[in-house]
């Protein structure tokens, strides 16, 4: 079971306005997706160990899911397997400008 601070993260960062926050996490252990086609029918289907996941969106389809694309295809999975399955992958911060250096 996960705590409310973890999974506030994930759902907090995706419900803010504006929020353009796209975590990826990589599968640590194959796990229970469900892949729905154009009508609405969902299909299980397991996720592989060591697949890159990014997060697009919460599930219209799932409670408490969340939307992943692997291969450019959308998956619902729910948002306690990802974060009990799963490791964030951190991307590097990159300075938007030059440093500036002090001189004494």
């Amino acid at each position: 079971m996960t705590t409310a601070a973890a999974s506030s993260t994930i759902t907090g960062a995706l419900k803010k306005s504006g929020a353009d926050v796209k975590p990826r996490y990589r599968t640590k252990t194959s796990f229970v997706a469900v892949r729905f086609d154009e009508a609405a029918r969902g299909r299980i289907v397991f996720l592989p160990y060591g697949a890159t996941l990014r997060v697009i969106g919460l599930s219209s389809c799932l409670p408490e899911g969340l939307e992943v694309m692997l291969d450019n295809r959308a998956y619902n999975v729910f948002e306690v397997d990802l974060l009990a399955r799963c490791a964030p992958i951190c991307e590097p911060i990159r300075a938007k400008g030059r440093a500036i250096g002090a001189c004494a």
